[in-house]
């Protein structure tokens, strides 16, 4: 089988550690590494499994063979076209995101904001930058995460992974998933995707963990806004456009929200005029939720076990479910 890697400049040494991967298979797999502008044709209509951040329509019409597309990333929101998904034969494409590689990073992301709200550490920055003790005026502001509740709306396995830091602070842990059935590990409740509103109704902290999806555009605003506990904080992990922005700059300059974690924007870079900068009690990280030091180790790993699940007969992971576009 053909693997195209379309690597645009990505870490070199992905390139290698692929090549080894291909290489333990004995001859089962043939590895092409190209940026998007130079593939050969030949490559193109040989490519039966595609390795890339996206892969452009233009490419996608001459791949005839295509059997399955493995994105880097875990979100696929705007990678996604109806061509993708089946050839010209009618034969189905497999999609799969790279669900799981940014667990960690982005787990303990959302655990240092809870933890910055808590004992006051953004204050404790912004006032050394001041050289001012602002030891009195902190005092009332800080709590401690345990027994605290903490929701997480979507509890795939970034949620997971942020339930499991949570717990072991002590927080009581609340999430949602289109299927309440599966099995969740680190929840101590799991709610269906319509008890959306308990989880809020029954939280002290809020976190965005999901795709964004047609689904689940604006899944937080006004209303939501409206019924928080008060004081509730919240944190955007997923996307930016899972939220209305307006709504929740509003919530949180008037008071509504304690206070914002966030990591993803509807506009990104963040433009030097945007209200977020200013924003009350809020934590502005640049998209740096998923940086990872072992990432192209960890889609290395996730490779080798899709590789070796074609090998053994067996159905690949994260697979992108074409109607509910995750």
């Amino acid at each position: 089988m053909h693997i195209l890697l379309l690597n645009n400049g990505e870490d070199e040494t992905l390139v290698s550690q692929l090549h080894d991967i291909v290489v333990s298979f004995n001859g089962m797999f043939t590895l092409h590494a190209y940026s998007e502008a130079a593939v050969p044709q030949d490559v193109l209509e040989q490519t039966e499994i595609v390795l890339c951040a996206a892969l452009p329509a233009s490419l996608r019409e001459q791949m005839p063979n295509l059997k399955l597309v493995q994105f880097w990333s875990a979100g696929v929101d705007g990678k996604l076209y109806p061509e993708l998904f089946t050839n010209a034969n009618g034969q189905d494409v497999m999609i799969s995101t790279g669900s799981g590689i940014h667990a960690a990073s982005c787990s303990e992301h959302v655990l240092a904001m809870m933890l910055s709200f808590a004992r006051g550490i953004h204050l404790s920055v912004d006032a050394q930058r001041a050289a001012t003790w602002s030891r009195r005026e902190q005092a009332d502001k800080l709590f401690t995460l345990e027994g605290k509740t903490v929701g997480v709306v979507g509890a795939g396995q970034i949620g997971q992974a942020i339930a499991r830091r949570c717990q072991a602070f002590g927080m009581r842990t609340v999430g949602t998933r289109r299927d309440p059935e599966k099995p969740t590990p680190h929840f101590d409740y799991v709610l269906s995707h319509l008890q959306y509103h308990d989880l809020i109704l029954a939280s002290d902290m809020i976190v965005l963990a999901l795709p964004l999806t047609p689904h689940t555009r604006w899944l937080f605003g006004e209303e939501e806004i409206e019924i928080l506990r008060r004081p509730t904080y919240v944190f955007n992990i997923g996307r930016g456009g899972l939220w209305d922005e307006r709504h929740v700059l509003q919530g949180v300059n008037r008071g509504w929200i304690a206070g914002v974690g966030v990591d993803v924007f509807l506009e990104e870079p963040l433009p030097p005029d945007s209200p977020w900068w200013t924003a009350r009690n809020t934590i502005i990280t640049p998209h740096t939720g998923g940086v990872n030091p072992d990432y192209w180790e960890r889609f290395g790993a996730l490779v080798m076990r899709q590789l070796t699940a074609i090998a053994e007969g067996q159905p690949c992971a994260n697979l992108v479910d074409r109607d509910l576009g995750y």
